[in-house]
């Protein structure tokens, strides 16, 4: 792990469907609240990825009177619990819906970037009474499979030191920047075993809820970078458009806008968060 990039102070274990998992909670305002944000890390990362914007968004909430409790977990296959297999987002999902449950709060919004962003979207066709919003980042509907199929055999058969330098270029602004973020990525991509590798993207070949989304009630924002190659702003639209209850806006930042742009990440989320939940 990065020596620069902020961890979460705290590593509670969570056993969740039968695999164990670290879970990290910061407070925005009193400790005892009935209202939850679940934050899902995108992919070959860890909860950590999330901690700039979570304590921003920490700051930004009680003042605005909506006090919640933030939560980032390790996904299966990813930091604490990267020894587990990943068969496919709809596992990812069940999981998912699995840690809100045991965090039991009242009400409970999802944050999903990348991968965590159809992980969030899988979750709440299937479940859609679990979730009071969900916020979805560079992510979409549906990811062509031949793609994630060859860059699943391409870490298998070069190792994933080899494709550090490519996913960089699809991940941030600046890819080759001595910064906190690419340092925090470069270790994180280190850690990854070719076995997970190829998982997580052969999983996201196969995710698709292009003709279910439309039956998800819930309010969603859409936060659409303007730089993202990934997933880019046209992905994004899509998702706003087949969401009945979406709100688009856009944002100038690359794929990995939570990690290059966590302030103003943090500021439209606390404007959701405040606009679903309302104000006191």
């Amino acid at each position: 792990m990065s020596a620069s990039w902020p961890r979460f102070p705290d590593d509670n274990p969570m056993v969740v469907n039968g695999h164990r998992t670290s879970v990290s909670r910061i407070h925005a305002g009193p400790v005892q609240t009935g209202t939850a944000v679940v934050f899902v890390h995108s992919a070959l990362l860890d909860r950590h990825a999330w901690s700039r914007t979570v304590y921003r968004l920490a700051e930004l909430l009680p003042p605005a009177g909506l006090n919640a409790t933030l939560v980032s977990y390790d996904l299966r296959g990813h930091g604490a619990a990267a020894t587990e297999p990943i068969a496919s987002i709809d596992q990812l999902a069940a999981d998912l819906i699995a840690v809100t449950q045991q965090v039991g709060a009242a009400r409970t919004h999802v944050v999903g970037l990348s991968l965590g962003g159809a992980v969030a979207q899988a979750a709440a066709v299937a479940a859609p009474e679990q979730f009071a919003s969900l916020a979805l980042l560079g992510t979409s509907t549906k990811f062509p499979r031949d793609v994630m199929d060859e860059r699943a055999a391409r870490g298998r058969d070069e190792g994933v030191p080899a494709q550090v330098k490519p996913t960089l270029d699809r991940w941030v602004s600046s890819p080759t920047a001595a910064d906190e973020v690419n340092e925090y990525l470069r270790q994180a991509l280190a850690n990854t075993s070719p076995a997970r590798w190829s998982e997580s993207w052969q999983a996201l070949g196969r995710f698709d809820v292009t003709e279910t989304l439309d039956g998800v009630p819930v309010p969603i924002l859409v936060l659409a970078g303007s730089r993202d190659t990934a997933s880019p702003p046209a992905a994004m639209e899509l998702i706003a458009k087949l969401a009945p209850h979406s709100r688009l806006e856009y944002l100038e930042a690359a794929h990995l806008s939570a990690l290059e742009r966590p302030a103003e990440v943090a500021a439209h989320l606390a404007d959701h968060l405040i606009a679903v939940d309302g104000r006191p």
